[in-house]
């Protein structure tokens, strides 16, 4: 069973509090320190939003159909995106297919998620496509962008999303 780290609770409670009110915005950007587990939460996060049968504090239950696609690393309706594997940034073309990506129907009702990560390794022409997406979301899609350098963002980019942010935990929490 997958769990959040202990200083991620206040966040996901934050979020899971805002989806319950339909007030989940479109676009987050999950910031703070390196190695804190941000990739996981967004993942967990995008993984609940699918799941058809969350527990009471919303976790995935790992056994619906949804979850079983995750697990297989095949749901349709979440993508990844970080700089392919012989490459530094993310470049301006998997934004554009990220864009039509977001244009098309969810394949199960729900949710469409991208995780971009690391953000801040978006090349200056990805992160002027991407302004377009976040400027005229879809309907019930989900960007999360992952970043420990928020400060290597375009503006823009931060001013239309809200963000979460992770901060170093004590030391006898961590």
């Amino acid at each position: 069973m997958k769990a959040l780290y202990p200083w991620q609770q206040i966040q996901w409670q934050a979020l899971m509090a805002r989806l319950h009110e339909g007030r989940l915005p479109h676009a987050l950007l999950l910031n703070g320190p390196e190695g804190l587990g941000k990739n996981d939460f967004a993942r967990l996060f995008g993984e609940a939003l699918l799941c058809e049968q969350p527990d009471s504090t919303g976790m995935p239950c790992e056994a619906c159909r949804s979850c079983k696609l995750i697990l297989a690393g095949t749901h349709p309706d979440l993508r990844i995106l970080s700089p392919l594997e012989d490459k530094k940034v993310i470049a301006v073309d998997q934004i554009r297919e990220m864009t039509g990506y977001f244009s098309l129907t969810a394949q199960y009702a729900g949710y469409k998620i991208v995780i971009i990560t690391p953000a801040e390794r978006m090349n200056v022409n990805a992160a002027n496509s991407l302004l377009k997406t976040l400027e005229e979301p879809a309907e019930k899609s989900l960007l999360l962008l992952v970043s420990s350098r928020t400060s290597s963002l375009p503006a823009t980019i931060r001013s239309r999303c809200q963000k979460i942010s992770f901060l170093v935990p004590p030391e006898d929490q961590a």
